[in-house]
């Protein structure tokens, strides 16, 4: 089977790629823009001439998706340096090395398995393929990103039943074919789409599809033996785009394609160079599981993601601060609150309609609620 349009670019086409976005003047306008967003308005094109030295200097010579990955590194310890009050991870000695499946929570468009992957890359082991949404891929700079970083494609909003199970069963063997025929790890969101809500649920249509292609082969049970699914649960201290996601996108029904693209270009770039506060990833065990439910299964993975979610104190904060309408919601830890930080987090939402900064606070309170209840606390 051709894999051509959803693969990540195959070693031989990544300095062609790369001289593409050399080449790319609205790649360096876009850079120069997050990066010095001041700065570059009183001087219009010094910035971009810079950053395209930059950038030309540390990937020209790129001939293959590892060299690439190796050069792009120090730029992703740099974002971690600047942009949060530190990386931490646990559970580091569930990283396999064998091919795998890490199947995690979704909060940020690229970071999630931008953090993963550079653990990974620290710890001296073979990256994965991510999977990422054609909502992303344009055809633009961005997609040349991606997929020079081993991103594949997950097509969403199919229409058809025969065009829907067509692309999935595509989907499902190419992520089969990398696990068994390239001994590529995979990483997939638990569920399409981030968790805006701060619920990190899984939908059972993820497995579906991976089983997809081997349903005809093989029984669920004798298909699970085979995989080697590894949950894997991040935490961001501050959503930087925790606002954006509580108003949700309701006016995009008004915006031309364009106009949406941008927008989602312009979230890719606040998750990646607004702060974030403290950063926590948690490697899950592997999965065991000798049954034939595949909603079970779906439902291991989310309490696995739920319980091992790490909770920072911006959450502590929001409870409290729903608590005073709200006496339900008691499971605050005052200890964990520093009044310098529960002002600096509350201030944050400060102007914001009422309906949006409550949607806001119970953003941050769902992943306790949601923990508490895997773990049996509640």
């Amino acid at each position: 089977m051709d894999f051509r349009d959803i693969s990540p670019y195959p070693d031989q086409e990544v300095n062609a790629q790369i001289k593409k976005l050399i080449n790319n003047k609205l790649f360096f306008q876009q850079l120069a823009k997050f990066l010095f967003p001041i700065s570059s308005k009183l001087l219009p094109g010094f910035f971009e001439i810079f950053i395209r030295g930059k950038f030309k200097t540390s990937f020209q010579f790129a001939d293959t998706v590892k060299e690439f990955q190796s050069s792009l590194a120090p730029y992703v310890k740099k974002m971690i340096d600047k942009t949060t009050d530190g990386f931490t991870f646990s559970g580091e000695e569930n990283l396999s090395s064998d091919a795998s499946i890490y199947i995690g929570n979704h909060r940020d468009i690229a970071l999630d398995a931008a953090f993963l992957n550079y653990l990974l890359y620290e710890q001296k082991k073979e990256t994965l393929r991510i999977a990422i949404g054609d909502n992303l891929l344009d055809g633009s700079f961005a997609e040349i990103l991606m997929r020079l970083n081993k991103s594949f494609v997950v097509h969403r909003d199919i229409h058809g039943i025969k065009e829907t199970l067509k692309r999935l069963t595509k989907l499902s063997t190419y992520i089969d074919h990398s696990l068994f025929n390239d001994n590529e790890s995979i990483w997939i969101a638990q569920k399409e789409g981030r968790a805006n809500d701060g619920n990190d649920f899984s939908d059972v249509a993820v497995l579906k599809m991976l089983y997809l292609c081997k349903r005809k082969e093989l029984s669920f049970c004798e298909w699970i033996k085979k995989i080697n699914f590894i949950p894997v649960s991040i935490s961001y201290e501050y959503d930087p785009l925790d606002v954006t996601k509580a108003r949700g996108w309701d006016h995009h029904e008004e915006m031309s394609l364009e106009e949406i693209n941008e927008s989602v270009l312009q979230e890719l770039a606040t998750g990646l160079f607004r702060d974030k506060g403290r950063v926590h990833l948690h490697i899950c065990d592997p999965i065991e599981y000798d049954g034939d439910d595949i909603e079970e299964l779906s439902r291991l993975i989310e309490q696995e993601i739920l319980a091992n979610y790490k909770i920072w104190p911006t959450s502590h904060i929001a409870a409290k601060a729903l608590s005073n309408t709200d006496p339900s919601i008691d499971f605050f830890d005052e200890n964990k609150i520093k009044l310098l930080q529960e002002s600096k987090f509350l201030n944050r939402f400060n102007g914001l309609e009422e309906n949006v900064r409550k949607e806001c606070l119970e953003t941050y309170v769902r992943p306790m609620i949601n923990g508490k209840k895997a773990r049996g606390d509640l």
